[in-house]
């Protein structure tokens, strides 16, 4: 599908998956946590959740690689914009992200 034909209308899944640094503690992996605590109180947000990866089976489709996801839902792309710009984003990103050292993230058009 081309740029073009892509719409900007409905709510956003933004889902971020966080690997941390291996030499973390498990005390530092699970106060990890207090990130994505720091982006509740933002009112752009619709829903937030978070986790640890889930110690399913192991399957050729299956990557539990990385250690804590995020899912968020804003209920337009511009909410998403406006979060990425967000002192309260921007501050949590830079006191946290010394934890990590990969991010993915993938925004979703929700139909």
């Amino acid at each position: 599908m081309s740029t073009e034909n892509k719409s900007s209308k409905g709510q956003i899944q933004h889902y971020v998956m966080f690997w941390l640094k291996p030499q973390l503690s498990k005390e530092e992996i699970i106060a990890f946590a207090n990130f994505f605590e720091s982006l509740k109180p933002i009112n752009l947000i619709k829903s937030l959740s978070y986790g640890l990866a889930a110690n399913t089976p192991t399957r050729p489709v299956t990557d539990n690689s990385f250690t804590y996801s995020l899912t968020i839902i804003f209920d337009t792309v511009e909410d998403h914009n406006a979060y990425q710009e967000n002192k309260n984003h921007l501050d949590a990103v830079e006191k946290f992200s010394n934890n990590w050292y990969r991010v993915v993230v993938h925004d979703t058009l929700i139909s």
